[in-house]
């Protein structure tokens, strides 16, 4: 996720404090599988290598993610920075644990004056990541215009200074209307007026494509290097400490969390959103899986 002006976002703590995060207590049980046409397979990989692993077998998952709330006023950035149109909430509707599965589903929804909600999950101050090691993390992409999936870290403390100073890292960024192309980025940049990024892509065969298939990315994270890699065999994009450059700081050997979230419109994906392509509230339960970001697991493991 890009960011135009993130500062304030550093003095979060416990994922958004002052009230405004929020624990994911479901009062309900989740639909299961009447409506549910896709089970996410256990892990069995190999574990012998394992720091950390979720792989989403149980409903409440608490112990890991906190959901963010709001639209990014409440940090004095409304639109996250990006003119984005959800509201994120804490809702089972949004966000769910479903046969094995992570569904984040963003809603035709008003609420607070805005007309979409959709969910942000963070493991800030619950679970750390540090370089070397390998974040891999299998998921299933929603399809519709306006939609914006994501799966990025930010830093845990802003060592360097405000965004995008301290860095950011996007392991998997896809725009909801093109379902074949999957973005790896970083972000950085010593002054806040000069925001610097770079980064690649990787296109898939309509046949492979990024929302009826689930898909492997793979963040290798070594000392000076990072390395982003799809199904273990395609290279999205990789770069070293040198690559940045002699004149900026390099902020990614710090520790950073984990972010997963839908976005509605913004800057990335354009401010269209097709209606039509999300579920209205009421239809939260049914609402197809080809409209949900679905995260089957992610796991963490020294190299």
């Amino acid at each position: 996720m890009k960011h135009t002006s993130l500062t304030l976002l550093f003095l979060i703590t416990s994922c958004g404090g002052g009230g405004s995060s929020a624990i994911l207590t479901p009062v309900i049980e989740p639909p299961t599988n009447t409506y549910q046409s896709i089970d996410c397979d256990n892990y069995d990989g190999p574990n012998d290598k394992i720091i950390w692993l979720d792989d989403f077998t149980e409903i409440l998952y608490t112990n890991n993610w906190t959901a963010i709330i709001g639209n990014g006023a409440e940090y004095g950035i409304p639109g996250w920075g990006n003119n984005e149109s959800q509201y994120y909430t804490s809702n089972i509707k949004n966000s769910s644990v479903v046969n094995g599965c992570l569904r984040i589903t963003p809603l035709n929804e008003s609420i607070n004056n805005f007309n979409y909600t959709s969910a942000k999950l963070v493991t800030e101050n619950k679970v750390d990541f540090t370089q070397p090691g390998r974040i891999t993390v299998r998921f299933r992409s929603p399809e519709g215009v306006g939609m914006w999936p994501a799966i990025w870290m930010m830093p845990l403390e802003s060592i360097y200074g405000g965004w995008p100073a301290s860095g950011e890292i996007d392991l998997v960024e896809i725009r909801g209307d093109n379902m074949q192309e999957i973005l790896s980025t970083v972000h950085y940049g010593s002054d806040p007026s000069n925001h610097k990024f770079q980064g690649g892509s990787y296109f898939l065969p309509q046949s492979n494509n990024l929302n009826e298939r689930f898909h492997e990315l793979e963040f290798i994270w070594q000392e000076n290097s990072m390395k982003f890699i799809l199904d273990s065999q395609f290279t999205v994009f990789e770069i070293t400490s040198n690559q940045i450059g002699f004149d900026e700081n390099y902020p990614f050997n710090e520790i950073f969390y984990l972010i997963i979230n839908v976005a509605v419109g913004g800057n990335f994906v354009g401010n269209y959103v097709n209606n039509n392509d999300l579920c209205y509230a009421a239809e939260a339960e049914t609402c197809p899986d080809n409209k949900r970001f679905l995260i089957d697991w992610i796991k963490y493991e020294t190299l």
